[in-house]
């Protein structure tokens, strides 16, 4: 590790940590560093905020009141922004590992006094904090500015921010299971169509499977952080998909250590 005299200082991390500073702090490079950021967040915000706007828009037209504009804007923001972060997640990251195994990059950083482990947590973080801020962070800021600026009213911040947790609980998972499918494969292909396939398969088959399977998996949390941030009941069970998507993370994060630390090189 350097210094900014360009003086070589020693590191003393050891196990599975050997490495992982300078992993992450490269990680973060490539994100942020010279303004990376500035665009995909204007994209987020285009996207997601841009499309709270039409909405308010069309609602006014039909002569809903403010508080029945900012209560509907408030749910389609908590579904929406759930899915949307989900699928930023994946395809922003299917070729997090494999783009390193394809171009023989990780095989070199290896070869350095690097842990397997210090290898995936570093990308594991680093993403994991990407998708927290841009997708979720940054554009729930925005919409509470356009909450008062619209509307003259803010969602309560209790609410709203019980909701966004269960936001950021739902990016997470997306992001350790596409982690673990890019240590599971070789090519970027089957990672984007088992994370979307999955994720999409939420919209679909819940109606036709028994609900205990439903609620073990994340398919419900975005209607469940529309709920929330809204103040309106739960429905039954509304914990179980919230400690089985938890459960979920770690498993995945589990897999994904243990399998890449099998990986030939």
């Amino acid at each position: 590790m350097t210094t900014a005299n360009n003086t070589l200082l020693p590191v003393a991390e050891r196990g599975w940590r050997r490495g992982f500073d300078n992993l992450f702090r490269n990680e973060n490079h490539l994100r942020w560093g010279r303004s990376r950021w500035l665009v995909p967040a204007l994209i987020w915000l285009a996207i997601l905020n841009g499309f709270i706007l039409l909405v308010a828009y069309a609602e006014a037209d039909d002569g809903s009141t403010p508080a029945e504009i900012a209560a509907e804007c408030i749910a389609i923001f908590m579904t929406i922004g759930t899915i949307a972060g989900a699928v930023g997640a994946v395809t922003g990251i299917q070729g997090a590992i494999i783009r390193e195994k394809q171009l023989g990059t990780g095989a070199w950083v290896l070869s350095k006094p690097v842990s397997r482990n210090a290898f995936v947590l570093a990308k594991l973080l680093s993403h994991s904090l990407a998708y927290l801020i841009l997708p979720l962070l940054v554009p729930s800021i925005a919409f509470y500015i356009q909450s008062q600026m619209l509307w003259g009213q803010t969602p309560a911040l209790s609410l709203f921010l019980a909701g966004w947790l269960v936001m950021t609980l739902h990016v997470l998972f997306y992001v350790s299971f596409t982690i673990m499918l890019g240590t599971l494969f070789n090519s970027r292909a089957p990672v984007s169509a088992i994370g979307l396939g999955f994720l999409f398969s939420g919209q679909i088959f819940p109606g036709f499977l028994p609900q205990w399977v439903t609620l073990i998996f994340p398919w419900k949390l975005s209607e469940l952080a529309a709920a929330l941030a809204l103040g309106q009941p739960l429905p039954p069970g509304w914990p179980i998909p919230l400690i089985a998507t938890a459960i979920w993370t770690v498993v995945f994060v589990v897999i994904a250590l243990w399998r890449f630390g099998r990986e030939e090189f």
